[in-house]
This record gives C-alpha cells, sequence and structure tokens, in this order.
C-alpha cells in the first residue's frame, strides 16, 4: 500500500512596479497584497506583469526576521521577472519579504516589503 503524498500548494503573487514621476523612487503594487499561508511547504511565485515600459527586474530577496528559517533562497527566472521561494511555514506569524528590484535604465536597486502571513495548520 502506498501513502498518499499531498500536492504542493502554490500562491502566485502579481507584482506591477512603476519609477515615479515628480519624485525619487519606484511605486510597487502585490496582488494579493499579503499572502496567507496555511500549509506546510507552499511555494511562492512573485511575477513582474507590468513595469510601464521600464526595464524592472527582480534582483534579490531579504527576509525577516531572519532567525526563524521559513522562506528558501530565492530563485529567479533568466530574464528577472518571476522570483520563487518556499515557505517552510512551520512558524506562526508574519514574514517581510523585502523583494530587490533593479532598474537596468537606470542603474538603480531598490526594495520593496510584501508581507507574508504564515498561519500552520495545526
Amino acid at each position: 500500500m502506498t501513502t498518499a503524498v499531498s500536492i504542493t500548494p502554490f500562491i502566485n503573487v502579481l507584482v506591477w512596479v512603476k519609477r515615479k514621476v515628480n519624485e525619487p523612487g519606484y511605486d510597487v503594487r502585490c496582488e494579493p497584497e499579503a499572502p496567507k499561508v496555511v500549509q506546510q511547504d507552499t511555494v511562492i511565485n512573485y511575477q513582474i506583469v507590468d513595469t510601464y515600459g521600464q526595464d524592472i527586474v527582480f534582483s534579490g530577496l531579504d527576509v525577516s526576521p531572519p532567525d526563524v528559517n521559513q522562506i528558501s533562497p530565492p530563485s529567479i527566472s533568466y530574464s528577472g521577472k518571476l522570483l520563487t521561494v518556499n515557505d517552510a511555514n512551520t512558524y506562526d506569524g508574519w514574514l517581510s519579504l523585502y523583494l530587490e528590484f533593479t532598474d537596468r535604465t537606470e542603474g538603480v536597486r531598490f526594495k520593496h516589503d510584501p508581507q507574508v502571513r504564515n498561519e500552520p495548520e495545526i
């Protein structure tokens, strides 16, 4: 007899990034804004869907708090438009995922903090 293995859950987050026109900085919008993770080993995909004609890509990720060991190192697609991580979801609480972007036209790096809510199933 075989043991059934749960199918890996996925959460896809759409990301819009735009350089501000009349002031320094960037506007970043994520949908969903703060995903709620309820299953262990959930895959979270962040996908840049629009940069309004600007050459902006993912370039890294920082996680806070760093000592809870919930988020895997990121995998960034060759195009730079997709960033994927795995969430262990064994910690109940909020995580800050500082998405790192690079505006390749301007040579500028910047971060945005979409939070993730971990709520492990009991």
